[in-house]
């Protein structure tokens, strides 16, 4: 068997090399699982239902929202306290993540089951895709318990350096969830709400994998009882650092209702449609890059807490210049055959040349998203949660609101393109300096008011 990557004394290429890997592959899974299953609404439904789901996307943000508020803090917190051999700490992590699951869980369900109706005609849903939304939204409700606990508890394995082994289960339940989409929407007739079905089914296995993995002593930190707690110093250290999460996940939801109301606004449906595709396609490739610069969280966060600050400076440079060279090999093929890729997702919609080229103009900005994401990795693996939320909340109040309203007024659906693409390299840019500046007093060793 070969030895688990030593995160104090392996140097920064060989940490990436051995965590990014399947990082990536974990990632990319989940990743086409989203695709997929857009692949299969597109052409085992409706075009509508394609976009009803897709519509659906900010509102399930925000079950995302609460997974990473519960994964990044509990995360960020378990790091450190491996990094300072901290046992006490470490005992502790698992039943306050499991309380804190459970009670955004049951909040999440009563949401979406008592105001799913309301919630999809806000989007600005009508006719079939309305009809879509509200049915998918109603089925997946009832797993969102699944979703929350089995993504934050699997954020501890990879929080510990088993990148590996997270993969692995996160590999399983997709791999469930691609099979059985087609058999619940087609051949047992559910329609749309047989993906929402195959979702909840894939994550509960997802959730007892992980669950196992505790249970059974194979983790290489203190675990102590799997039960369910609430301590005042784990929450209090969870939620310093898991609202800066929060706060971006559902400046998230923000941004996708603002784009996706735009795109009603200006357009119409099929340019709704071609939207949903392009969106579905950028997020795919980022994928990959948010896959490798994962592991950097427990590098970052353990090298910290065991005060080896310039190992964390070291990380940072080479996950980032990693991240930035993978999502440029990556927009080649998307670049050279666009069509081919939007006709793979909505064969039966017509695309044309002025629509492939919004596509290739929005992914010029996929390799400043490592620049931008490792910087948000690591002010919360430091434990700088309120500094992660500060930057999230004026990422949207001072570029992406005033150019997401005002580019497309004068410039229609182009500019909700222009709006996007302007905004992600602004973000990329300020992150870089204010990161530079962070970087300057670790090279001096100067402690840090959250170490």
């Amino acid at each position: 068997m070969s030895r688990q990557p030593d995160l104090r004394k392996d140097s920064p290429w060989k940490l990436m090399r051995k965590l990014s890997l399947p990082g990536i592959l974990g990632m990319m899974v989940l990743s086409i699982n989203s695709l997929v299953d857009s692949v299969y609404l597109g052409n085992l439904v409706s075009a509508e239902g394609f976009a009803g789901v897709s519509l659906l996307f900010p509102i399930t943000l925000i079950v995302s929202s609460a997974t990473g508020f519960i994964a990044a803090g509990s995360s960020s917190v378990l790091s450190r306290a491996i990094g300072a051999a901290n046992k006490s700490i470490q005992r502790k992590v698992i039943p306050n993540l499991l309380a804190l699951s459970l009670i955004s869980s049951v909040i999440m369900t009563l949401l979406g089951l008592l105001l799913a109706d309301e919630a999809v005609s806000f989007m600005g849903a009508e006719g079939a895709v309305y009809q879509a939304g509200v049915e998918y939204l109603k089925v997946y409700a009832f797993g969102v318990v699944f979703s929350i606990y089995g993504l934050a508890a699997n954020g501890l394995i990879r929080s510990e350096g088993r990148i590996r082994q997270a993969m692995t289960y996160t590999v399983t339940a997709v791999v469930i969830n691609i099979i059985f989409t087609p058999i619940f929407i087609d051949l047992l007739g559910l329609g749309i709400a047989g993906a929402a079905w195959s979702s909840i089914a894939s994550m509960l296995v997802y959730c007892v994998l992980t669950t196992l993995y505790f249970i059974r002593g194979k983790a290489s930190f203190e675990t102590g009882a799997f039960a369910i707690r609430i301590e005042k110093d784990i929450i209090r250290d969870v939620a310093s650092v898991g609202f800066s999460a929060l706060t971006m996940q559902l400046s998230n939801v923000l941004r996708q209702f603002i784009a996706f109301r735009s795109i009603t606004w200006y357009g119409s449906a099929h340019d709704l449609v071609v939207f949903s595709a392009i969106f579905r396609l950028f997020s795919f490739v980022a994928v990959p890059s948010m896959g490798l610069l994962r592991p950097l969280q427990p590098v970052v966060g353990v090298n910290f807490g065991a005060f080896e600050l310039k190992r964390c400076i070291q990380a940072v440079k080479t996950f980032r210049l990693a991240g930035i060279s993978l999502m440029c090999l990556l927009l080649l093929p998307l670049m050279l055959f666009p069509g081919t890729f939007i006709g793979f997702m909505i064969p039966d919609a017509p695309v044309t040349n002025e629509e492939l080229n919004y596509l290739r103009f929005v992914l010029v900005a996929l390799p400043f998203l490592p620049v931008s994401t490792s910087a948000m990795i690591f002010f919360q693996a430091i434990g700088e949660g309120k500094k992660a939320t500060l930057l999230s909340l004026g990422r949207q109040l001072i570029l992406f609101i005033p150019l997401i309203l005002l580019i497309p007024y004068f410039k229609g659906i182009d500019g909700i393109y222009q709006a996007l693409v302007i905004e992600n390299i602004s973000v990329a840019a300020s992150l870089w300096l204010l990161l530079a500046l962070k970087m300057q007093k670790f090279q001096q060793g100067a402690p840090l008011p959250s170490s």
